[in-house]
């Protein structure tokens, strides 16, 4: 992360994700640290990097802050907001030689900045970046699972696990791949963070 990042987002996000844009919600039903949601539509900007999932997110970062940061047809800066989201792409990226491959680093991953909500995916400040797509995350009911603590893939496997055994023993389905959610800059302390991972729902 380059020193404007780190500032940028110390300044964004010393407060957690207080202060910060959030998609809408409703809360269906809640049991602890689990609850039952149904969100809004709500735009977003993406971008699809190939790594492990932490190298991913990094890498990620620097492109989509580069958008809100000026890198749009508009110019000008777009207010940062919470969470950033990642989910694993069933897309290809294409291939290029030479390849070079660690174990663990080929996935590809869908990583997404939601907008102030006074965007939509039509009006918001095309990118420059070709790399950089304005999507639209559909509103959906989804299960969400909320934890502190690292990054690790550790952590968010076990927490994976538990909102799966959940949402089996509640008789609900699944319909989609899990989505990860990070609320905090990365100098957070672990302790302080929110972290979450979303499986969307049926109706």
């Amino acid at each position: 992360m380059t020193a404007a990042m780190a500032v940028f987002s110390q300044l964004v996000f010393s407060q957690g994700a207080f202060g910060l844009d959030q998609p809408s919600y409703t809360v269906l039903s809640a049991q602890e640290d689990i609850e039952i949601r149904r969100y809004d539509d709500m735009a977003a900007v993406e971008v699809s990097v190939r790594g492990s999932r932490s190298a991913a997110t990094r890498e990620a970062f620097g492109i989509l802050f580069a958008y809100i940061s000026g890198a749009n047809t508009a110019g000008g800066d777009i207010a940062m907001t919470a969470p950033v989201r990642q989910e694993a792409s069933s897309e290809k990226i294409s291939m290029t030689a030479p390849v070079i491959q660690t174990p663990g680093q080929g996935d590809v991953w869908r990583v997404a900045f939601y907008l102030p909500r006074t965007y939509s995916a039509a009006t918001a400040p095309r990118p420059t970046d070709p790399r950089v797509q304005l999507i639209t995350v559909e509103g959906k009911k989804v299960a969400a699972i909320q934890f502190s603590g690292r990054w690790t893939d550790r952590n968010f496997r076990r927490h994976q696990s538990r909102l799966e055994e959940y949402i089996d023993q509640q008789g609900l389905t699944a319909t989609g791949q899990p989505v990860f959610a990070y609320f905090n800059a990365p100098f957070t302390l672990p302790p302080f963070r929110r972290n979450e991972v979303q499986i969307p729902l049926a109706d």
